[in-house]
């Protein structure tokens, strides 16, 4: 039985997340990136797993890059697929809404699981982030063992009477997420998806870049150029942050990004982030 585990990670920590389930499924790790430009999606691997972020949880919570690569899959309908989503939060319907993509390709999701890490919009006690990493931990055990025996039928995603219960508040939450990003870009006119990738309008750099490149390089879809020393957005954002919380002197700013916090997985370097990307090369 062969194993991909195809990742997307911004700050690091669904790259830690793919890391630890392709060493205990003996998976070979494939960035997202490096396929998705591709106009079909094919493997030859018997598993495959599908490791993200959460994006936007109450709009869709399946970040655009992700949305993306589902929808080029193609002759994987024999295929144990399943998919881990991180998040800071709740990760609302989103493995629910990445299963009914992979369905419209004529696939099945077998399993959906959702792990909390330390959110890279909020300021997380060290305390509270170690407590995330241990419960990964037991997590992992549970999760490898389920599919290494390639079980069906867990999806860990918002059950119905949830959504009964709470639908008011997410539909006022996810008109209050357009409403901000239509004020960021002082348009109306634009699909959520249009406004994703232009929020990078309102990224700029301080006196304190120094034109290393950091950014360009650790940019996981190409958005960044370097102009006389200086980082230019090309506005088709993901909003992962990866320039801003990676950049080695804290010179890159937002309207939609915190100054005050800045993140990344502990166990994730630069170098690991630069394997994600080095297919550019």
């Amino acid at each position: 039985m062969t194993t991909e585990i195809y990742y997307f990670s911004g700050t690091g920590n669904s790259l830690a997340v793919a890391r630890d389930i392709a060493e205990k499924t003996n998976g070979k790790m494939i960035p997202i990136v490096s396929v998705v430009g591709e106009e079909n999606i094919k493997t030859d691997a018997d598993v495959m797993g599908i490791v993200f972020p959460v994006y936007h949880s109450v709009v869709n919570g399946v970040p655009l890059i992700i949305q993306k690569f589902a929808k080029k899959l193609e002759n994987t309908d024999s295929k144990y697929i399943f998919a881990i989503c991180t998040c800071g939060g709740w990760s609302g319907a989103t493995i629910e809404n990445l299963q009914n993509i992979i369905k419209s390709k004529g696939s099945k999701l077998a399993a959906g699981f959702t792990v909390q890490m330390p959110d890279n919009t909020k300021s997380i006690p060290k305390e509270k982030q170690e407590k995330m990493f241990n419960n990964w931990n037991n997590q992992l055990e549970t999760i490898s063992e389920y599919v290494n025996a390639q079980k069906i039928g867990k999806f860990e995603t918002m059950g119905l009477p949830i959504k009964i219960i709470a639908a008011p508040y997410f539909s006022y939450l996810k008109s209050k997420t357009y409403k901000m990003l239509e004020e960021l870009l002082n348009t109306s006119d634009l699909s959520f998806e249009e406004l994703v990738l232009s929020t990078d309008q309102s990224y700029y750099t301080d006196d304190n870049c120094e034109g290393c490149g950091t950014c360009l390089r650790v940019c996981p879809v190409q958005n960044i150029n370097i102009v006389e020393k200086n980082p230019e957005w090309q506005h088709h954002c993901e909003q992962c942050f990866a320039c801003f919380n990676w950049c080695p002197r804290s010179a890159i700013h937002g309207a939609w990004i915190s100054d005050e916090i800045r993140y990344h997985h502990p166990d994730i370097k630069v170098a690991d982030m630069l394997k994600q990307t080095s297919f550019k090369d």
